[in-house]
This record gives C-alpha cells, structure tokens and sequence, in this order.
C-alpha cells in the first residue's frame, strides 16, 4: 500500500551536542544526550568519524552493554574492517561491484523490533534504540530529491486521534512478530503488546504499530482484514501527524528512540549511489534520572 505523507515536522531530528566528538564523550554529554532522545524521539550528532568499534563502543558507554545476543559473524573481506565489528550492522551496498542492498525490507514504515519478539522478560515498548551512522551518502540525484529516513512521532499521533477512536484502540492488542522472512504460523515467536503503549521515561500514552505484519488480537484466523485494519489506521496516522524527514550528510549519527516514533527508509539506485551506513541497537539499561 502506497502511503501519503504531509507536511515536517518542527522537535523530531534536534541537533545536540555540536562540535562533539563522540569518541570522547562526557557523562555530562550522555546525560543531555539521552535527556534530549526522550524528550524529542529523534536526535541528531552531526561530523562524526568513527569506525564500528567506536559506534559500538559509544553504544555501550551511553546506553550499557546491550542485553541481546546478537549472533557473531565473521569478516567479510570485500568490505573495509573498520567498518565491521561485533554487534555493529551494515547496510546500504557497501561491497564493490555489487548492487545487491543490504537493509531493504526497512524502506517501509515500521517499529524496529530486531529481537524484541523472541527477548523474554522485554516488552514491545522497551526502551529499544537505534542509532544509525551514515558513513557515505547518496548525493542528490538528477531528480533533485536528497537522500532522507521519515520518521513520525507515535505520541504524538496518538493524541491527534479523536477520543472515540483513542478509547477505541485502547481496548485492542497486537501480535508482534520477529521482523525479515517470518509468516504468521504456529512456529513463529511472536509476542503480544497493547496498541495504546505508555512510555517507560515519561509517562506518555503513544500507539505501538510494529509493522504492518502485525496481528490484531481476535484477527488470527483473518490474516487479510488484519493487514487491511494496520494500513487504514496507520494512514489515519499519517493524514493527522507531520513527518520529519532526516537529510543525510556524511558523519550524521542519528539516534532514535524505538518505543516513541516510527520510521521509514527511503529507495534509492544502487546502480548509480553507494550508500553505507552503520547501525547499532540497543536496550537502554542504564538508571534514569
């Protein structure tokens, strides 16, 4: 289904830290740093360098080592070692002379659930972030369009519903699978979590979608109608709620906070650009202030 998107968004993409260098991040910059995460959903660190080691190093030191097993791969030879490292996820085309794009199944819009599903004891809502480091960035092509990830606050569409519909969606639950190449079937993990999902930071009631392979509770047997009911209320969303669109500039480190917005990548023509971009996800499991 073909989605419409309306007008930026003014909070989502805040700029902190400038002039930063993550690799030597302060205690005082961690604490601004995640204070602004909760508080807009999406942040920005802008003329980063860093290597996988250093992106995985930066996540553990701000948001604790993270608590899921992600299983270990070995290097591959056709792509640069700093750009590999345990833990650290690879996406765009990053091998020479080859088109094939790592990360396509992100290009529609979705809660990042990576494990979450298959975790026990982790709600769908966790505090589960992701941070993206756009190591190369397609230049704006010749349709004049610049590379962008859109991201929309759930909080914040939450409270542009109507109070019927938010009474309403209050009393419904979903499945939610395990993201990639998983099908609806009795095998297949998945995990049940309120629509409707309070904030674990601060307190705010916000919608938890997953993706539109989501399962509303009583819809199992009715695979269709359940898709159909994920696409009409996440074009609702759309049509109430701006989106902000993240402009990629080599350097960027982009953090999000899973539980709070969603997001979507945007296509792009491997046969013309190289995109890589590195990706770290992470349950904050430091104390809150």
């Amino acid at each position: 289904m073909q989605y419409t998107t309306v007008k930026q968004h003014p909070q989502l993409g805040q700029e902190v830290l400038p002039g930063c260098d993550m690799k030597q991040v302060t205690t005082k910059q961690v604490g601004e740093l995640k204070n602004a995460l909760w508080e807009n959903g999406v942040i920005v660190i802008r003329n980063q360098h860093l290597t996988a080691s250093d992106l995985k190093k930066f996540a553990d030191q701000t948001f604790g080592e993270s608590s899921f097993n992600y299983p270990a791969k070995s290097l591959n030879p056709k792509i640069d070692a700093n750009l590999q490292s345990s833990g650290v996820a690879i996406l765009g085309n990053p091998v020479e002379d080859n088109q094939e794009i790592i990360g396509k199944f992100a290009w529609q819009w979705h809660h990042d659930k990576d494990l979450l599903p298959t975790t026990e004891g982790l709600a769908m809502n966790a505090l589960y972030v992701v941070m993206l480091y756009g190591v190369q960035i397609p230049p704006v092509g010749v349709d004049g369009q610049p590379h962008t990830t859109e991201f929309i606050n759930m909080i914040e569409a939450y409270n542009n519903l109507d109070s019927d519909h938010q009474q309403q969606l209050e009393q419904m639950s979903m499945y939610h699978l395990p993201p990639r190449s998983y099908q609806p079937g009795e095998d297949v993990p998945m995990k049940i979590h309120p629509i409707v999902s309070t904030h674990q930071v601060t307190g705010k009631k916000g919608l938890y979608l997953g993706s539109d392979t989501s399962i509303v509770v009583g819809m199992e047997k009715q695979l269709d109608l359940a898709k159909q009911f994920w696409q009409e209320l996440f074009q609702t969303v759309l049509e109430h709620t701006p989106v902000y669109a993240h402009v990629w500039q080599p350097g960027d480190l982009v953090l999000w906070d899973n539980s709070q917005v969603m997001h979507a990548g945007i296509p792009y023509d491997a046969s013309k650009y190289k995109r890589i971009a590195l990706r770290v996800g992470v349950i904050d499991n430091t104390p809150k202030s």
